[in-house]
């Protein structure tokens, strides 16, 4: 049996969590046991506050080998860890302690097992105390229960509601109906794709390329604004209409959704020409059949730029930074709007779903799960 302390307080931390416990489960071993998340102040520095969970799993790997291993795992979701000693702490987007390894007492130059400051970290027993109680600390000779009521640490910690069960990649997907959105370039066809062949669906992409207008609206996009989105609005009603209409498949994976018009619309037109389109979305929106699952991919502008130039779309070119910042909110916005959608938001900055397998699996788990 090996305890491990998880915490993260940079970015998504419940995601990165949640990656993290996924790629314990497929590199090191098997997870048994899992404590409920907590939010805990900084400890031993001033920064944002921490997500923390503990965990026990099964695995044979020697001590020597499991180290190097959680280390991978921290920097593929993003760790850097300093080369001074005397850096201190610093804000991570993961940190994987060794608590306990069996029984075993070790002391190296680069691990000692007990986590020799596991007794005076409360944000640490607290959630090991819900999964291991009873264990005897074989240094101290005392339960992780009495190492709790002993702890001088007098951090308050709050009890995160957050489901955490383990992902896990099944056969099938749930849904009938998925659609993938995202902010230009975050690759909502590369997972689309990749979905519907994995999972025998049907691939339903966006025909954006036969909009006659798009590229004046990219040289002039006031004069061109409304007679764009009009265009879009109607190709994107009269595609999904008739596929989900005729569909009998049952998977189908759509890389937009027809609430995309409304979010572009309210950042390209003028208030009196959005507030006519929003009437008319609308009238179209609700005889919509609405997706089973809607994934948002979030991605950081700086790779969204790179994404596009990558593809090399002319039309595409001028598309700045800020208008990609505008676009995100817009869906944010949306998104904080429409809660009835089933929204499954993941962070993919620190991904590439495309060429690393392991990441993709994480998000495939998360849909099945």
């Amino acid at each position: 049996m090996v305890s491990l302390s998880l915490g993260s307080n940079l970015g998504n931390r419940a995601q990165y969590l949640q990656h993290a416990l996924f790629l314990l489960h497929r590199e090191v071993g098997e997870v048994v046991r899992l404590s409920p998340l907590y939010e805990s102040p900084a400890w031993g520095f001033s920064s944002e506050p921490f997500y923390n969970i503990c965990v026990e799993l099964h695995t044979d790997l020697p001590l020597e080998v499991l180290l190097p291993k959680l280390h991978a795992i921290e920097a593929h979701l993003g760790r850097v860890r300093s080369t001074q000693p005397s850096a201190g702490y610093k804000a991570r987007t993961l940190d994987i302690d060794i608590l306990y390894y069996a029984d075993k007492v070790v002391q190296t130059d680069t691990l000692c097992v007990p986590h020799p400051q596991l007794a005076s970290r409360r944000f640490v027993l607290q959630p090991l105390a819900d999964i291991a109680p009873n264990f005897v600390d074989p240094v101290k000779g005392k339960t992780i229960t009495q190492l709790l009521e002993a702890c001088p640490d007098t951090a308050s910690l709050t009890l995160v509601k957050q489901d955490f069960a383990l992902p896990v990649k099944k056969a099938t997907i749930p849904y009938r109906y998925i659609t993938i959105e995202g902010n230009i370039g975050a690759g909502k066809t590369s997972l689309a794709t990749r979905l519907a062949e994995d999972f025998s669906g049907q691939l339903l992409l966006e025909e954006f390329a036969t909009n006659p207008f798009l590229e004046d609206f990219y040289k002039q996009p006031q004069r061109y604004a409304l007679a764009t989105e009009l265009n879009f609005l109607k190709d994107r009603y009269k595609q999904l209409q008739q596929t989900l209409t005729l569909n009998e498949h049952p998977l189908l994976v759509a890389d937009y959704a027809f609430s995309k018009s409304l979010i572009f619309a309210q950042e390209t037109l003028p208030k009196k020409e959005y507030t006519l389109y929003e009437e008319l979305f609308y009238l179209l929106f609700e005889r919509m059949i609405k997706p089973d699952l809607y994934i948002y991919l979030h991605q950081h502008t700086d790779i969204l730029l790179k994404n596009i130039q990558k593809r090399g779309r002319n039309f595409e070119s001028p598309i700045s930074k800020s208008y990609l910042e505008r676009i995100e909110q817009s869906y944010l916005s949306f998104l904080q709007h429409n809660p009835s959608l089933h929204t499954l938001f993941i962070d993919v900055s620190y991904m590439d779903f495309v060429n690393n397998e392991a990441d993709y699996e994480f998000i495939t788990a998360l849909i099945t799960k």
